[in-house]
């Protein structure tokens, strides 16, 4: 629990840093959450293999998303997509295998949680940076919903099958 918990503050602090500070501040922090994540909730050096997938393939989706035009970054340098998404999705897949663990019991909440809070969490972003979502609004962030859906239960299920 107490991991579960360090885990899930890391993650949140990481999102406003990554957010909010743009791409020196999300290097940085990045760098030091997950030596601590390493040092203080690493379940198995495994974690590190879904670590980077999940990085990998979140980071090809937004790049997908913004050379399509449902979203687009006033400050991306890599492929369409900023440094500091990058970090954030090294920072979110470190909640596969700890916080966000117990949604591998219930993948149609886990379904249902993504396709609410991912379009959220990008349409929150976007009234922090200077992203845009593409218009109509209303398709964008029914296309991250979509996307999410399918790719957050996907990790899970992954992660589930890493730690039995």
């Amino acid at each position: 629990m107490k991991k579960n918990l360090i885990n899930l503050a890391l993650f949140q602090v990481g999102w406003l840093v990554c957010v909010i500070g743009g791409n020196i501040y999300a290097v940085v922090f990045t760098a030091a959450a997950l030596i601590l994540h390493g040092w203080l909730v690493l379940s198995s050096q495994a974690e590190w293999k879904l670590i980077g997938l999940v990085a990998v393939i979140g980071s090809l989706w937004d790049i997908a998303m913004a050379n399509t035009g449902v979203i687009s970054y006033g400050d991306a340098t890599l492929l369409g997509i900023p440094p500091w998404l990058v970090c954030l999705w090294l920072l979110f897949a470190t909640t596969f295998m700890h916080g966000l663990f117990w949604l591998k019991r219930y993948l149609w909440l886990a379904v249902i949680f993504a396709a609410v809070m991912g379009p959220a969490s990008y349409w929150a972003g976007t009234n922090l940076t200077e992203a845009r979502l593409g218009v109509p609004i209303i398709t964008s962030l029914a296309i991250m919903a979509a996307g999410w859906a399918v790719l957050f239960p996907c990790g899970i299920y992954y992660a589930g099958r890493l730690k039995t």
